[in-house]
């Protein structure tokens, strides 16, 4: 029987983590991937972060080319090749996992075995292999980071080629001249993103009052809801779907509200399936907690004290950074070190043209835990280095305690949203104060000014007009 000090079973951002840092802390590590051909980098480099980030650039490019003349540059005969911009996705993407297998994971001495992993006992692991063939793996401790995928909702009728999944979508070598997307958050307003900017007439349809339901700030979606409006998306909110037809050419979706809307294609962009199935984890005394998730403590230790548990299959977002901070507290965890996950710090970003992003909590999430809070902001507008851009839409936010002036959250609307939430999160990490911000100087012209800006109108000190 092959023993280790750890087994990792999930190749993706949480388990990857876990395995570096558990190697580099002087642990025998192997990484259980059952994923042969695109398993090492799990969701985020395969079918999620990384393409859709390589489709989102190019749409990108595409709309700056489109949008020259305001900026005195005339450009004559823009056209795109789908299958070349799907081709060059394909390459970032390969290079990036042979980069992560090769470089990060195997120089460390990292063993990647690829099978079916289930835990056999607290500290085994039956691996089923290709051909059929079983071992048992033993291990001082075990890390879960299994992930999830996109969950086959029977009613939808997915069946890969007119109604699809978000990892349908990332190869489709053709536009699509109509297409309707279910679910207004991160998957659904990206997508939403590089299809209209490639010419397809996109509806998005929200069950919620509002897209971007997650920035729980009213005032920034309906700004949002303004902007993608704008771009020639048909926003449907607050409304269900309640059946979709697929017949030859076109899917009709039924709303809730009796409304049909016909398109060429519909993406299903809402709702992940855990991959949890076949683990035997309640054959070893794991316990689970909410929506089948594994219950796990600020350590990431589950139930069973040895075995950890990272990634989409415990509680908080489902996001790659998310999932890797834990596998490197699991990580340290094993190692002895004291190390906690705070789920309170963890930003979020949607990729749209402009970003969305998000950290903490907001004022009326601050309410309602009984939190006074005080609200700073300013609008892009106002900031000299999105004139020049021009890129002015949007806002940014930032939400203190009124007392102590200690900054909970933080909330932006606009260019490089992904890029200046990293401050805020650093703030509600860190407990800084509006104070903290507003008093540090910002390079100028710059989009980071913004922030500083946005601290010093919540202190009532602010040299722009607060109106949004």
């Amino acid at each position: 029987m092959r023993e280790y000090d750890v087994l990792v079973i999930g190749g993706g951002s949480g388990g990857c983590a876990s395995a570096i840092r558990s190697t580099d802390l002087g642990k025998k590590v192997a990484l259980i991937e059952y994923r042969k051909k695109d398993g090492i980098g799990g969701t985020c480099i395969n079918r999620g972060c990384i393409p859709t980030k390589a489709l989102l650039k190019s749409a990108e490019v595409y709309k700056t080319i489109n949008e020259a003349k305001k900026f005195g540059v005339e450009v004559e005969g823009a056209s795109f090749d789908m299958k070349k911009i799907v081709k060059k996705k394909d390459s970032i993407v390969n290079n990036m996992r042979f980069g992560l297998s090769s470089f990060i994971l195997k120089s460390r001495g990292i063993e990647i075995i690829n099978g079916k992993a289930a835990l056999a006992s607290k500290n085994t692991v039956e691996v089923t292999y290709e051909n059929g063939e079983k071992e048992i793996l033993k291990a001082e401790s075990i890390v879960l980071a299994t992930g999830s995928e996109p969950a086959m909702i029977p009613a939808f009728k997915i069946d890969g080629k007119q109604v699809i999944t978000s990892d349908d979508c990332l190869c489709m070598t053709e536009v699509p001249e109509s297409l309707l997307i279910i679910g207004a958050g991160a998957v659904g307003i990206e997508f939403g993103t590089v299809f209209s900017s490639f010419g397809s007439k996109v509806t998005l349809v929200e069950m919620v009052d509002h897209a971007a339901p997650l920035l729980k700030d009213e005032e920034l979606c309906c700004q949002v809801e303004k902007y993608l409006t704008k771009k020639g998306i048909d926003l449907k909110l607050g409304v269900a779907i309640k059946e979709i037809k697929a017949e030859e050419g076109k899917v009709t979706s039924v709303l809730g509200n009796g409304e049909a809307v016909e398109t060429e294609k519909v993406l299903v962009s809402i709702g992940r399936k855990l991959n949890t199935d076949g683990l035997n984890l309640e054959g070893v005394g794991i316990e689970m907690g909410e929506r089948g998730r594994i219950k796990v403590d600020s350590h990431m230790r589950t139930s069973v004290e040895n075995i950890y548990a990272v990634g989409d299959i415990v509680a908080g977002p489902q996001l790659s950074h998310k999932a890797q901070r834990e596998g490197v507290v699991a990580g340290e965890n094993i190692c002895g070190m004291d190390t906690e996950m705070d789920l309170d710090t963890v930003p979020w970003v949607i990729f749209s043209q402009p970003e969305i992003a998000s950290v903490g909590i907001s004022k009326a999430e601050a309410e309602e835990r009984g939190i006074e809070a005080i609200e700073g902001k300013l609008p892009f507008m106002a900031n000299e280095k999105a004139n020049t851009m021009q890129e002015t839409t949007g806002m940014i936010k930032i939400i203190a305690e009124k007392e102590s002036h200690k900054i909970i959250g933080g909330k932006i609307f606009g260019p490089e949203a992904s890029l200046l939430i990293a401050e805020l999160a650093l703030a509600v990490k860190n407990g800084n104060t509006l104070e903290d911000i507003g008093d540090t100087i910002h390079a100028h012209p710059t989009l980071s000014e913004g922030v500083m800006e946005a601290a010093k109108s919540g202190l009532g000190k602010a040299f722009h007009p607060q109106k949004g």
